[in-house]
């Protein structure tokens, strides 16, 4: 089967297929690193993220399509409208493997449409339908609508919401219906809206064929029997999932609260879910296909005053961003949160990190009820932080203020700056870093701002090995983790899965049928790391823009076992950058390393 991309223009409703060339896959890989690719040739430097010449580019990868464990992920690459540089988002769910079905590795959408459109693609044939009775409806239900009208029964669909029609700036995409799964971070629903684009049904029926079965399927086998051998973790992730870290990370001092005053909370206990088994009942669903170890919870609110409220999580992080950050201590307050989150389509972790903020700026007297349209933003407050939470989602009053994101809220707000918890324009992800070296750098240097994914979990690791006060070091251990979640992300498959995944080496090379070796890989992750500062490189983006807020490099940490640190950040980017052979002086790549590496500048 031929490489291929779908390129569609809504401006004029043209499509058209494109070869990619094999040394583009062989180099990139596939999902991640062949997005970073099409996106810097594909989006010229300094465009209005919001405008007719951003893309919204889909890559999936060589296990999509096949029925490889833990394969059901998609990538999205596009220009952010929230921090203005480079953005990729992944979601779960039955998207990449329909897009390798229908022939394709990638699927490009630019222009903007003259009316309110959604997509169906059928293979390889696009049909351009009229949205307009679908605007103003929340993502499930607009998907459950496109599904009914489509020939195909098990397609699978995306659509943003309310939210991304209005342009909020960090609204996502929502994938697979009801279920909500989603392309969460940094705003691509906003740029979906901006090209009145409410939506996308796609399906194939390729056979995606691997290049060598034999090693396939002994690898496939291999993964369940690791599954089997791992008894305990498999067990656990099933009944918690991401959630049942929140006891061990509170007790290390990781967990951001009160907007990152501190990383500990006093009532971290009721948020836990091992703490719950008891109190509350839910429905052990997986996010995708192909899920041994399925982690999503479906649970729904039976009594209280958010009766009836229902999400499928809630995840760590939507768990951190309405909990702790905002001092509430009500499991129920946050199911309601994600709910709102999900169905008008708006990222949790940038939306409560928001309210959190403006909390922290309620307490000290920046802001007050004049400003929050009488709302009373204190921490602890779960009825203040739903009525600000739906402020937002419509952008009301000012809702609409904190609907621009954290950076931009700070710069209306006197005296905010230094507790402004984001880099780059993208709020903070969940884990504390003053005392935990790898993770304040690899915040500072993400190529998406302040990701927790992009570059590993540096944090859960460096805590448990002792290594988190540690400098020298620090970059070369960053560097190899952002180096396998490249590679993670490129596949594409779960992180969560890589504990029992094997030999990625082999995996890749049962896929490719041809001889991947690890030293292969580590240079394809460099390349892809390399590939998505160039395109920040070309927004301007140094060595000083790798920073992060004051609190964190002034502010001693006031609880846990990292009492009294603060981040040395520019030691830890020197090590950084110079595990890396970039330059130390602008913190970027220089030709020779592009040229070693065959990146065409």
């Amino acid at each position: 089967m031929a490489n291929q991309i779908l390129r569609i223009d809504l401006s004029n409703r043209s499509y058209r297929v494109e070869e990619i060339p094999d040394k583009i896959i062989n180099q990139y890989i596939g999902g991640r690193g062949l997005g970073a690719y099409l996106l810097y040739n594909s989006v010229p430097p300094r465009i209005d993220p919001l405008g007719e010449k951003n893309h919204l580019i889909f890559t999936a990868g060589p296990s999509n399509g096949t029925n490889l464990p833990y394969s059901s992920k998609t990538v999205i690459n596009t220009k952010s409208p929230l921090t203005g540089i480079y953005l990729y988002a992944m979601s779960s769910g039955t998207i990449g493997h329909q897009i390798r079905k229908a022939g394709l590795w990638a699927i490009d959408v630019a222009g903007i449409a003259d009316s309110p459109t959604y997509l169906e693609i059928n293979n390889q044939k696009v049909e351009f339908k009229d949205a307009t009775p679908l605007w103003g409806m929340e993502p499930g239900e607009a998907q459950r609508v496109m599904l009914a009208d489509s020939s195909a029964r098990k397609a699978a669909t995306m659509a943003i919401g309310p939210a991304g029609e209005r342009l909020l700036r960090y609204a996502a995409i929502m994938v697979d219906g009801p279920v909500y799964r989603a392309f969460g971070r940094g705003g691509s629903g906003c740029v979906m809206g901006s090209k009145k684009l409410k939506g996308l049904v796609i399906y194939g029926d390729e056979k995606i064929e691997v290049g060598d079965r034999d090693g396939f399927e002994k690898i496939r086998k291999d993964i369940l029997g690791r599954v089997k051998e791992n008894k305990k973790w498999a067990t656990s992730w099933r009944r918690y999932g991401t959630r049942g870290g929140i006891d061990l990370v509170n007790r290390l001092g990781l967990l951001p609260t009160r907007n990152w005053q501190g990383g500990t909370f006093e009532a971290a206990e009721r948020l836990s879910f091992p703490s719950h088994e008891k109190e509350w009942t839910w429905q052990n669903r997986a996010c995708g296909p192909l899920c041994p170890t399925p982690c999503s919870l479906y649970m729904e609110v039976e009594k209280g005053p958010y009766q009836g409220t229902h999400c499928d999580g809630p995840e760590y992080e939507t768990i951190y961003a309405f909990g702790p950050n905002c001092g509430v201590d009500k499991l129920d307050a946050i199911i309601a949160a994600d709910q709102i989150c999900d169905e008008n389509g708006i990222d949790t972790m940038s939306a409560g990190s928001s309210i959190g903020f403006a909390m922290e700026c309620f307490e000290k007297g920046l802001i007050g009820t004049k400003d929050t349209d009488g709302i009373e933003l204190r921490f602890g407050d779960d009825k203040a932080m739903i009525a600000m939470l739906k402020k937002i989602v419509s952008q009301e009053g000012f809702g609409l203020l904190l609907s621009e994101g954290v950076r931009r809220a700070s710069q209306e707000i006197k005296g905010s700056e230094s507790f402004a918890m984001q880099v780059k324009g993208l709020e903070l992800g969940g884990y504390e870093c003053r005392g935990a070296n790898g993770q304040a750098l690899q915040f500072a240097i993400n190529n998406r701002g302040g990701c927790h994914h992009g570059y590993g979990w540096v944090a859960r690791v460096e805590a448990l090995d002792g290594t988190r006060l540690q400098v020298e070091g620090k970059g070369e251990q960053v560097k190899n983790m952002a180096i396998g979640q490249m590679i993670t992300d490129s596949i594409p498959c779960c992180s969560f899965g890589r504990q029992v995944f094997g030999s990625v080496d082999k995996n890749v090379s049962s896929l490719f049928g041809e001889a991947w070796s690890f030293d292969d890989l580590k240079e394809a992750g460099m390349r892809i790391m390399c590939q998505e500062r160039l395109f920040n490189m070309r927004e301007g983006i140094t060595r000083e823009d790798d920073t992060l807020p004051g609190r964190l490099l002034n502010d001693p940490k006031p609880d846990g076992p990292t009492k009294g640190e603060v981040v040395h950040l520019e030691e830890l980017k020197d090590d950084y950058y110079r595990a890396l052979g970039w330059d130390l002086s602008t913190g970027n790549p220089d030709n020779s390393l592009l040229d070693k590496l065959g990146i065409n500048k």
